[in-house]
């Protein structure tokens, strides 16, 4: 009992409203940073490069696992995988170890809601149509499945009512964007999550920056300014991505190198980097570094880096990262560099150049601002001072004073 008095007593201490602005936070899946910054892909994305230009925009060195999962709860918690305990994908809320933002908002009194936003499925959240892995059949999502889990009950069909397309059989990005609109103009939220996913699997088929991917993520942008037609006047809209994308052009395999130079010792790929325990073996892949291309290799990962963004990763003596478009994996057959699959990738090493996700902010007292590279971790801290509440576990700095006029 004395527990639970005391807890009681630090809620109101962890959840200090600071401002007071209803946020809208649309996560576009895949979403790698170059689709809006290299001129050449001629991505026509009018709404999301307005938001740029009025608002203060980002690049982001994401977390370790570099997963969907992983990153959105990281989205919402401003702590690494390895502190919120979201280590993969198809985790609930109940996984979570620590406060998210819908956490803090409806202890503050705030109405939180949240559309195929990644491990929401049993938060106390008051609507929420949830992302489950179980309804996942290849890239196709079942509609009824996230029918029957989405909160409160009957929620679909109260959406269906105001879209009578909205219940069909497959879920889609303008499922998504459907019941945000809903929401948005039928039960006021001060906080909402929307996760559109199809650019991120649309370049799980034709790699990373695709043509097929920029056409999936042009359709997301005019789905962005549907919801931005139903945001309430003094709305701020944020737009996250959780990971940057590569190309696995080429496979990389290192426990095929260690057989082919007849050296004992192991070897493992975690997070898109190739690690050993064992000094010998990492003598052995400093020599392969200098083989350049032919090796894939591209650089020796420092292991204070390794330690400070994946600590279950402290028992390694030395890591390294590829090239673009060389991709490690754990196969022992084939060659030691061959050609890979030819479709994107993600989960690599968060600090990979070129690897990188967006941070886009805008609205009534958002500074026009490129902030440049910021790292993934600030983004929730950031969103809190939004809506105006505190997340304790976070520990980096918000960006709110610097963005905020």
């Amino acid at each position: 009992m004395l527990r639970l008095f005391f807890a009681a007593l630090a809620i109101p201490a962890l959840l200090a409203v600071q401002n007071s602005h209803k946020l809208v936070v649309i996560s576009i899946d895949g979403l790698d940073a170059r689709f809006l910054s290299e001129p050449a892909l001629r991505v026509k994305a009018p709404n999301l490069r307005r938001l740029m230009r009025e608002g203060a925009s980002a690049t982001v060195i994401g977390v370790a696992p570099s997963e969907t999962w992983p990153a959105h709860a990281s989205l919402v918690t401003g702590v690494s995988p390895w502190q919120h305990g979201i280590l993969e994908n198809d985790r609930p809320a109940s996984a979570l170890k620590t406060l998210a933002l819908w956490d803090a908002a409806t202890a503050n009194g705030l109405k939180a809601a949240t559309v195929y936003w990644p491990g929401t499925l049993g938060a106390k959240i008051a609507f929420d149509l949830p992302e489950l892995q179980e309804t996942h059949k290849g890239n196709a999502v079942s509609f009824d499945s996230i029918a029957q889990k989405s909160a409160p009950a009957g929620l679909t069909s109260l959406i269906e009512k105001k879209f009578p397309s909205f219940a069909k059989e497959i879920w889609t990005d303008s499922s998504a964007a459907q019941a945000a609109t809903y929401l948005l103009g039928s039960e006021s939220p001060d906080l909402l999550f929307v996760h559109f996913s199809e650019v991120d699997s649309e370049e799980h088929e034709t790699g990373a920056l695709s043509i097929y991917s920029r056409e999936a993520l042009e359709n997301n942008d005019d789905l962005v300014g549907q919801i931005l037609a139903k945001v309430p006047r003094g709305t701020i809209v944020a737009i996250v991505s959780d990971h940057g994308v590569e190309n696995n052009n080429r496979a990389v395999r290192p426990k095929v190198m260690l057989k082919q130079a007849g050296q004992a010792g192991r070897v493992e790929v975690r997070d898109g980097l190739i690690g050993t325990s064992d000094a010998s073996v990492a003598t052995l892949f400093r020599k392969l570094l200098q083989d350049g291309r032919k090796s894939g290799l591209s650089r020796e990962v420092p292991m204070a880096e390794v330690r400070a963004r994946a600590p279950r990763l402290s028992k390694w003596v030395a890591a390294f990262d590829t090239l673009p478009d060389f991709v490690a994996n754990e196969e022992d057959r084939g060659p030691a560099v061959g050609s890979g699959t030819h479709t994107g990738a993600h989960r690599m090493w968060p600090n990979r150049p070129g690897y990188r996700s967006v941070f886009i902010v805008a609205g009534e007292g958002i500074r026009p601002l490129k902030l440049g590279e910021i790292e993934m971790l600030q983004i929730a801290p950031t969103l809190a001072d939004v809506v105006g509440v505190k997340l304790s576990a976070a520990k980096s700095t918000s960006l709110w004073r610097q963005i905020s006029r």
